[in-house]
């Protein structure tokens, strides 16, 4: 069965139903708050399949998760796959219905349409783990066994600018309560960093995003915390600590072709295009054009961009600085090559 968790979402509640209903027995939809025609919506669509549950809503993503989970368990369902209202499944030629029934794993992940990161999206019942967190809410699926699907992924909406800067302040907010009671924790530091980095509070985000990695959690994690921090120091302009950010994020996590790039960035920038040449040839080892970087796991986010025609890039420019014609204009070719690739990269 599906789950749906919803407040006053009658204009996009529709399109999120329709990606599943087909295909699923139940769908069931819990009401946190709603005042709209957004249940009359989601009944029109689900039909016959469509049950309703209610969740006071106390400002906790995970609790309303959880809730969701344990109600569709108690239904009688064998496997939950959650859509959220502003997100549409597309399976991609993939029958997830019968690929869950086969399934030895206990969560299934689909990565979003861009395919820059995954997402726990098919949970078998009853749930093996719960959810935590107050926002951006995390399941350890890798406790439990999960896999990522090859083809099938989910779309989400995107956001108006003044509902966007609601939900950062939002999170900033809830975030800020939630690392000091839980300072041990490195995840909301992380996301605290990218609530205020979207709302341009740059030295107060890279604080968060340090914060992360001196935890030393997931590896993957830490490494992005330091990635972030470093791309927060570039647009103030402090490229030394950029490109310390950016060795240090290699040291938890040697994979992340993007922390090369960026490094190799920041000391273009600071007219040194010897040092950047060396780092972009760092990241074409660990990129997806060139590089072995398909046999890399990850999971988090990933800079398309910077896996494919990034490095070209800084060497095209930086060679050229260097007198080095032929390696700029082989680095110009290979850019052009590695910029067509990602455009024509499959994207299910």
């Amino acid at each position: 069965m599906s789950t749906t968790l919803t407040g006053n979402n009658a204009d996009i509640i529709a399109d999120a139903l329709r990606s599943v209903v087909d295909w699923v027995d139940v769908c069931l939809v819990i009401d946190t708050g709603v005042s709209d025609e957004t249940l009359q919506v989601a009944e029109s669509i689900a039909g016959q399949k469509f049950v309703l549950r209610r969740f006071q809503w106390i400002q906790d993503f995970a609790a309303a998760r959880n809730f969701a989970l344990d109600t569709a368990h108690a239904l009688g369902g064998d496997w939950a796959i959650t859509v959220d209202t502003d997100e549409r499944i597309q399976p991609n030629g993939e029958n997830l219905r019968e690929i869950m029934e086969r399934a030895s794993d206990n969560v299934l992940m689909l990565r979003d349409e861009p395919r820059s990161y995954a997402k726990e999206r098919c949970f078998r019942l009853p749930a093996r783990a719960r959810f935590e967190g107050p926002t951006h809410e995390s399941f350890p699926a890798y406790r439990v066994g999960s896999r990522v699907l090859e083809r099938a992924t989910f779309r989400e909406l995107g956001k108006p600018p003044a509902a966007l800067r609601g939900k950062f302040e939002r999170d900033v907010e809830i975030l800020t309560r939630h690392t000091r009671a839980h300072p041990q924790d490195p995840r909301w530091f992380y996301y605290l960093g990218d609530s205020l980095k979207n709302l341009a509070q740059l030295p107060e985000a890279i604080a968060a995003y340090d914060a992360c990695a001196a935890l030393r959690g997931w590896n993957e994690e830490s490494a992005w915390a330091c990635y972030r921090a470093a791309e927060c120091l570039c647009e103030l302009r402090r490229f030394p600590e950029a490109i310390e950010r950016c060795a240090l994020g290699l040291t938890r996590h040697a994979g992340i072709a993007e922390l090369a790039w960026l490094a190799g960035f920041a000391a273009y920038q600071l007219a040194d295009p010897a040092q950047a040449v060396y780092w972009a040839r760092l990241a074409i080892v660990h990129g997806l054009f060139e590089g072995d970087g398909s046999s890399v796991p990850r999971i988090g986010f990933r800079n398309l961009a910077a896996l494919y025609e990034g490095p070209y890039d800084i060497l095209r420019f930086a060679a050229r600085q260097l007198g080095d014609t032929a390696g700029a204009d082989a680095a110009e070719q290979a850019y052009q090559r590695a910029s067509a690739a990602r455009s024509a990269r499959p994207r299910a």
